[in-house]
C-alpha cells in the first residue's frame, strides 16, 4: 500500500456545509485540526460544530459530518505557497475543490506561485505530477533554489620555525646541551620567507525568490612585516632583505640583524634596548638594563641587573642576582643556575639549579642537569615543576605551586546550577503550553488565555538562548580545569620536609622525606604518586 496523508474535502450546500474525511494509508501524515479550521475560516464556512470537526478529523474511518447548518459558496481547488526560512524551497500544500468546485489548471498554479514571488526553480515536472495524480494535504516541492558553492580562507605559510618552544637536551652525562637549543630560525638575503594562498570567495547561489545568496564570508590575509623584507609585485610573498633571524610576532614577520655586545654590558655601554635580538659575549654587571623586542643571550654571569626580552632568554652562565636582578621573557628562559633572582617567564624554564628565587612560568619548569637542585623560595607553574631534588636536608622553607586559579570550579559549579534552574523552568513551561493547545484546539481555551502561548514560547525561546550562552561559558571554564588536571610537581630524587606542596588551590606541607614521587590533584585532593 502507497503512503499516502489523510484529507478533507467541503461539500457545500445551499442549507448546509458537510466534511468529508479521508483517512490516511500506510504511514502517511495524519491531519491537524488546526490546519482544517484555518482553511475552514478562509473559505468563508460560518458557525460549524468544532466538536463534531475534531471528532470526525480524529476517526480512523472516512466518514462525513454536518458542520455547520449556514450554506457557503462553492470554491475550486486552492494551493497554500509557503518560502522556507533560508529561501531555498517552496511548498506547496493543495486543498480539494468542494463539491462542486472546479480543479485548478496549470496556468493557474503558475500564477499562485508567482503571486507568491516565487520565480526561480520552479519544479514544472512535480506541477504536472500533481495535475495528473492530485494528493491533497501533503507537502510538494514546487521550487528549489541553488545553494552557494562555499569558499575557502587565505592561509599563510611560513618557511622558518614559528615555534619557538623548542627545549635543550639533556647529554648522557647528566648537563644540558645549551649550545644547539634550534629555537632561532636563521636566514640569508633572498630566502622566502612566507607565500600567501589567497581566497577562494566561492559562487553566490540563488534562492526561489530569485534573490543572490552569497556564500559564507572567508578570511582576508595580506602579508605583513617589518624592516629588511620585500614583498613581491603580486603580493604573495615575503623576501629577506638581510641575513639575521626570522620571527612570527602576531601575524607580522620581523626579519633582525643581531646587536652583538662583544664585552661586558657595563659603563662603556650603558644600558641597551634594542628592537630585535642582543647578543651578549661577556657579563651584564649590576644596575644595569638589557631590553629587546627579540632574544637575549649572555655567555658571561647575569648579575643584579634587569632584562627584558620579547622572545627567549638564553643564559650560558646563570644568574647571581644577589637579590637586585629581575628577568622577564615573553618566551623561554635557559639558564646554568638561578640564584637570588626575581624570574616570570612566559614560556618554560629550563635550569641546573635553583636557590632562593622567585621564579613564575606559565610553561613547564625543569630544573635538571648535574645538581638539578631547587632550594629556597617561591617556584610556581601553570602545568610542571619538576626537579631531581626539591627543599633541602637542612630544611629549607621552599614554595612550589603548580596549576590555575581555583575559583574557576566554583564559577563552573554556580553556572551549572543555573543552566539546571532555567532547564527546569523551561520543563514547567513546556508542560504548560502542551495543555493550553490541547485546549485551543478543542475550543475550550479562555480567551483571556490566548495571550499567554505566544508570551510562552517566547520565554522558553529566550531560556534557551541563555542555556546555550552559559554551557558555552561552562565549556571554556572546562578546558582549564583539564589543564589543570595535569599539572603536577615532580621529585625524581627527594622532596624534603619544610616544603609546601601547591596543586589547583591544594596544598600539602612535607614533614618528612618523600623520595621518586610525584604529586598530582585527583578528585579535588592532592595525592602522592610512585615515579
Amino acid at each position: 500500500m502507497a503512503d499516502k496523508n489523510s484529507y478533507f474535502r467541503v461539500i457545500d450546500g445551499s442549507s448546509s456545509v458537510s466534511v468529508e474525511y479521508f483517512p490516511p494509508e500506510g504511514n502517511g501524515e495524519r491531519l491537524d485540526l488546526e490546519e482544517v479550521t484555518d482553511f475552514l475560516d478562509k473559505a468563508g464556512v460560518k458557525n460549524y460544530d468544532l466538536v463534531k470537526l475534531n471528532g470526525l478529523i480524529n476517526g480512523s474511518e472516512k466518514g462525513k459530518e454536518v458542520i455547520s447548518n449556514e450554506g457557503c459558496y462553492r470554491f475550486d481547488e486552492a494551493v497554500n505557497i509557503k518560502v522556507t526560512a533560508d529561501r531555498m524551497y517552496a511548498i506547496g500544500r493543495f486543498y480539494p475543490p468542494s463539491k462542486n468546485g472546479s480543479r485548478m489548471s496549470r496556468e493557474e498554479i503558475i500564477s499562485t506561485i508567482e503571486n507568491n514571488k516565487v520565480v526561480f526553480g520552479v519544479n514544472d515536472d512535480a506541477i504536472d505530477e500533481f495535475i495528473e495524480n492530485p494528493e491533497y494535504c501533503k507537502n510538494i516541492v514546487i521550487a528549489m533554489g541553488t545553494k552557494p558553492v562555499e569558499g575557502a580562507d587565505a592561509y599563510i605559510t611560513y618557511n622558518f620555525q614559528t615555534d619557538r618552544k623548542a627545549k635543550p637536551q639533556l647529554n648522557d652525562d647528566g648537563t644540558v646541551d645549551f649550545h644547539h637549543l634550534n629555537n632561532i630560525s636563521n636566514i640569508r638575503k633572498g630566502d622566502v620567507l612566507a607565500v600567501l594562498t589567497k581566497e577562494d570567495p566561492g559562487v553566490p547561489g540563488t534562492d526561489v525568490l530569485g534573490m543572490m545568496v552569497n556564500p559564507k564570508k572567508v578570511k582576508h590575509l595580506t602579508l605583513k612585516h617589518g624592516n629588511g623584507i620585500s614583498v613581491t609585485e603580486d603580493g604573495l610573498k615575503l623576501i629577506a632583505l638581510v641575513d639575521g633571524h626570522a620571527t612570527l610576532e602576531k601575524d607580522r614577520v620581523f626579519v633582525s640583524d643581531n646587536y652583538d655586545v662583544p664585552a661586558d654590558v657595563d659603563n662603556s655601554t650603558g644600558d641597551i634596548t634594542y628592537s630585535g635580538s642582543v647578543t651578549i659575549k661577556g657579563n651584564v654587571r649590576t644596575g644595569f638594563e638589557v631590553e629587546a623586542e627579540g632574544d637575549i643571550e649572555v655567555f658571561g654571569v647575569v648579575e643584579g641587573c634587569k632584562l627584558s626580552a620579547g622572545g627567549d632568554i638564553i643564559l650560558h652562565r646563570g644568574i647571581q642576582g644577589m637579590g637586585k636582578s629581575d628577568i622577564r621573557t615573553k618566551g623561554n628562559l635557559i639558564s646554568k643556575f638561578i640564584e637570588g633572582a626575581d624570574v616570570k617567564a612566559g614560556g618554560y624554564v629550563e635550569t641546573d639549579t635553583i636557590i632562593n628565587s622567585n621564579v613564575a612560568a606559565r610553561g613547564d619548569i625543569y630544573v635538571r642537569g648535574r645538581n638539578a637542585s631547587l632550594i629556597g623560595g617561591n617556584v610556581s607553574s601553570t602545568t610542571l615543576i619538576e626537579a631531581a631534588n626539591i627543599g633541602s636536608s637542612m630544611g629549607a622553607a621552599t614554595n612550589v605551586e603548580v596549576g590555575t586559579d581555583p575559583g574557576i570550579r566554583d564559577k563552573v559549579r554556580k553556572l551549572n546550577g543555573e543552566v539546571e534552574e532555567k532547564q527546569k523552568e523551561n520543563e514547567k513551561m513546556s508542560q504548560l503550553l502542551s495543555v493550553m493547545r490541547k485546549k485551543r484546539d478543542a475550543g475550550v481555551l479562555e480567551e483571556e488565555k490566548k495571550p499567554m502561548l505566544s508570551q510562552l514560547t517566547k520565554n522558553i525561546i529566550l531560556n534557551d538562548s541563555e542555556i546555550k550562552a552559559k554551557k558555552a561559558e561552562i565549556d571554556s571554564y572546562e578546558k582549564l580545569l583539564e589543564e589543570n588536571t595535569n599539572a603536577r610537581i615532580r621529585g625524581t630524587k627527594s622532596i624534603y620536609p619544610g616544603t609546601k606542596v601547591t596543586v589547583a588551590g591544594d596544598y600539602m606541607l612535607i614533614h618528612k622525606e618523600i623520595i621518586h614521587s610525584e604529586f598530582k590533584r585527583i578528585r579535588n585532593e592532592i595525592r602522592v604518586l610512585p615515579l
